[in-house]
């Protein structure tokens, strides 16, 4: 579930750390600069606001926002990274042709990890669904 600015302000100091603009702006950023963008591009769309962040203040921010639970990172076959502020339960839809992610939201994947549980007697320490192919764009 993507988090209000409260709920930001609220992880962090429950976590330890300061809501510091930047890392409000770094959190508005991961938000809207589009579907599971990298660092680079949540550096790309934050700087336009505020061109004295550095790439490296955004990266440690993102590894951050993982650590507390405010984002997903996401690691790829073509060894990018990306961060998903979509924390609640949900499935990758992913576009072997052009990398595009799309989150697609189902309640259900709880009882499916649930299942999987009791079946073999793992415990989940995490989740991540994905289904690859082409998207519509592509195909077209």
């Amino acid at each position: 579930m993507l988090a209000s600015r409260p709920d930001i302000v609220e992880a962090l100091r429950t976590n330890g750390y300061r809501a510091t603009p930047q890392r409000i702006a770094i959190c508005d950023a991961l938000w809207e600069a589009g579907s599971h963008p990298t660092v680079a591009e949540v550096h790309e769309y934050v700087a336009k606001r505020d061109p004295t962040i550095s790439l490296a203040t955004v990266y440690k921010t993102l590894q951050l926002f993982a650590k507390i639970g405010l984002a997903t990172e996401m690691g790829f076959r073509d060894e990018s990274t990306r961060y998903d502020p979509e924390t609640g339960p949900h499935i990758h839809v992913i576009c072997r042709n052009c990398g595009r992610v799309e989150d697609y939201g189902w309640e259900g994947l709880d009882d499916i990890v649930r299942a999987v549980e009791e079946k073999t007697g793992f415990k989940t320490l995490g989740k991540r669904f994905e289904l690859y192919g082409i998207c519509k764009r592509c195909r077209e």
